[in-house]
């Protein structure tokens, strides 16, 4: 069985420190995984850090665990940017990153408050 440990990059761990502390102690611990929230929608009124920026505060402290995203969803970001961010945590550190999309369908979310979520919309 392989473990591994979400983090919910909210409140106290809105501190990337932190988020590095923890996952410095899984890998000690033999954790294999860890992956941070990536949220855009739900974040009012409480402290969030951007799951990239903490990701790569996890690469530069760690070597063995495999980190990345329990889920980004493109829609809500900026493709080229999600690949620029993909493409550069290995050169931090060059063990494999995991990491998971999803693309809205119509009708989701990102739909019901306006936004593109469609390819064609996008463009």
């Amino acid at each position: 069985m392989r473990l591994g440990i979400c983090v919910c990059t909210l409140g106290d761990f809105a501190e990337p420190a932190l988020v590095v502390d923890v996952s410095v102690a899984a890998e000690a611990a033999g954790w294999e995984y860890l992956f941070v929230w990536d949220h855009l929608a739900f974040a009012w009124g409480v402290p969030s850090a951007d799951a990239w920026v903490t990701l790569a505060a996890v690469a530069q402290a760690t070597s063995a665990i495999r980190i990345g995203t329990a889920v980004t969803p493109l829609p809500r970001r900026r493709p080229a940017v999600v690949a620029g961010s993909v493409a550069t945590l290995p050169a931090l550190e060059p063990t494999l990153r995991a990491g998971c999309t999803r693309r809205h369908q119509a009708g989701s979310r990102g739909a019901r408050r306006g936004e593109a979520t469609g390819l064609r919309r996008r463009r």
